[in-house]
Parts: structure tokens; sequence; C-alpha cells
């Protein structure tokens, strides 16, 4: 394994401002700096969990300029120069393309390993042995190599990911041929999904040759090319911050999974399933469940007094100030020094349309 490690560089995309996790989650101190799980960010989480495999220089946070202030605070370890800044964000795929065109700059085709900030992962040990079999393999076979999990119920919010047959197991991991990605179905087929061996939740963990990264952007995502060539041929000259914010605006805004991996095929990429604990904290909901033991848990933080309260989640970082709850169930409460939040578990997705909201009320200043 040793051969592929040797190469392996890390981009952690870490630039998503979590508007549904909103009060908490702000264009300042985005969710995945904020230490909502054991007085831990998921941002630290996966930084060691990282480090405990992988040296720190091997790891390049893909993130724009406001958040660069925190990973310095929470990962000093990592070297500034590997943070790579968007000068705005364009969605996830001009930030893979630009991870790509960076890296390959640096590292001529390095093997990258692309991860987000803003997830769980519990089994820690299965997750750095399901990236050393993903990159083991993707530098065997010269493919893309996907990490999904199985889904641990009908998610209509992940896409999921076809598998073929096996191809071999190790570690008690398997690899699988790859037929196709489907992206958030409705309940009906994701109910379908999660009943069948099939499929995989698709959770954005690839690792890629970014000279082959590259080349599919030039195939299928000609418009973000032009500008990310042009950004390489500058970097590490003195004209790179100029190049940067000229070219990187152009690239239209779009996921990485519909300019780029909607058109793979089993030719171009493999599956590696992997039990990794894994869960996506984008909803205060989700947070709620990832900390319960059992459904009808309540979950406090802060000053709280509760009386027949089930299934609930009321979370405070107001000092000098008590919180009291009454036979309320199913219900978040997430208060701040500026701003409260009411919400039914089953709503907290439309927690994004009060940012929506705040902005026509040019209430900028709770953003």
């Amino acid at each position: 394994m040793a051969e592929a490690n040797d190469n392996l560089k890390f981009a952690l995309f870490c630039g998503g401002s979590g508007t549904r996790m909103w009060p908490m989650s702000r264009k300042s101190l985005p969710k995945q700096f904020q230490p909502l799980i054991e007085n831990q960010s998921t941002f630290e989480m996966m930084i060691k969990r990282l480090s405990s495999k992988f040296p720190m220089h091997s790891i390049f946070p893909v993130t724009t300029r406001d958040n660069v202030q925190w990973i310095v605070k929470l990962a000093p370890e990592i070297p500034l120069e590997n943070i790579i800044i968007e000068p705005e964000m364009r969605d996830t795929a001009a930030a893979v393309g630009l991870a790509a065109a960076v890296l390959n700059k640096k590292f001529d085709d390095p093997l990258v390993v692309s991860l987000w900030s803003d997830h769980v992962v519990r089994n820690e040990k299965e997750f750095i042995a399901a990236i050393e079999l993903a990159a083991k393999t993707a530098q065997k076979e010269g493919k893309f190599v996907k990490i999904g999990v199985r889904p641990a119920f009908a998610s209509i919010a992940l896409g999921y990911l076809q598998l073929g047959k096996m191809l071999g197991r190790e570690n008690g991991m398997a690899i699988f041929e790859y037929v196709t990605q489907i992206e958030k179905p409705d309940y009906k087929d994701a109910k379908r999904f999660t009943e069948s061996w099939e499929y995989l939740w698709h959770i954005g963990y690839c690792v890629w040759s970014a000279q082959k990264m590259l080349a599919l952007y030039e195939k299928h995502f000609k418009e973000a090319y032009n500008c990310l060539v042009k950004i390489s041929d500058a970097w590490g000259t003195p004209n790179q911050e100029e190049v940067l914010k000229k070219e990187y605006p152009k690239i239209p805004k779009t996921s990485v999974d519909y300019a780029i991996y909607s058109h793979l095929t089993g030719e171009d990429q493999l599956v590696v399933s992997a039990d990794l604990g894994w869960r996506d904290v984008g909803t205060w909901n989700e947070l709620k469940d990832e900390m319960a033991s059992k459904p009808e848990d309540i979950i406090t933080q802060g000053d709280v007094s509760h009386i027949d309260v089930k299934d609930s989640l009321i979370y405070s970082t107001v000092e000098k100030k008590v919180i009291a709850a009454i036979g309320v169930e199913g219900l978040i409460v997430v208060d701040t020094e500026d701003a409260l939040l009411i919400v039914p578990k089953d709503k907290t997705q439309d927690v994004k349309k009060v940012i929506e909201k705040l902005k026509e009320e040019k209430k900028e200043d709770f953003l």
C-alpha cells in the first residue's frame, strides 16, 4: 500500500454555508467549524481522523477566504500554503475543478481523495481502510473509485450508486462494478433502493487522478475547463490572484455530480462499499438523530429545564438564560444571542427558506 499512499493528496471541501443549520451556522462561522457534536466540529473530527494515518501536509482544504481563519485556528498543523481559496462560492463543480487544477500543477497528476468536512464518520478504522483500498484500486485499475455506504433509511436528500457484480473483497470491504448514479430520487424509488443490495448511498467520497479529472472537465464541462487551464497556468506566478479572481467567477454554478459524475460509466469508475457509520448532519433533525441513542430521547445544550418532553432537541448558546419546555414532542429549538429558531423536526429541511426570507427583508446582519 505504501506506493499508493506516497502520492495521495486530500482535497477537503469546507466552503458550504450550512443554511439549514441556521441560526448556529452563519456566513461568518459555518456549521462545519461549529462545535456541535461532543464539543467538536465536524471539520476537527475529519482532520483527526485523517491525521491518524496520513501526513497533515497532504491535506488541502478548499474554501472561501472568510473560512481560512477557522482552518488555521482548528488545524494549525496544516501548512497555510495548502489552503486553496475560492474567490467566491460557485458550487461543487467549480470547487472540485479548482482542486484538480491546483493539485495537478503542484504535484503533476497526483492521486486525489475528495472528502467533505461536514460529515460524521463513526467507524474511523474502516474509513481509513476504505481510503487505502480505494486508492490502491484507483492506482491499479486507472479508474475513479467512489466510496459508498449502505442506506440506513429511504433518503430523498441523497444520491444513490447502482452496483454491478462484485469484483473482489479486502478487509471486509467489497469492490463493485459501477452501473449508474441516481440523484435524489422520490420516496418510492428511495425505499426500493434501500431494500436492495444493488444500491449504496452516494456520499461524495471519491479517489481520482488529477489529470483524468481535468480531462473530464474538458470533455463534459468545457466552460469551466477553459477557466481552469488559465488558473493552472498562472498558479504559483505573480499573476495567480489576478487570474483566479478574473476566471473563477466565469465558471457556471452547478454541482460536480451533474457536470461530471453523471457522465461516468462502468468503464470509468468502480465502487468500494464500506461500513463507515456515516451521517450527513445537514439539518437539526439529523444532528438530533446522530446524538440520540433512542428516537424518543431529548438532546439539550445549555441551561434547559424540561418536563414531559420527547424526541426533541433544545440547543442554547446564551449564558445566564434558562429555557423551559413542557409537554412538547418532535420539536427543534435553537437559541443564540441574536436569533431563535423553533421548528418541528420534520420541517428542518425548510430552515434554508428562512435565509431567503431574511435576504428579502434586508436583514443581512442575521445571516
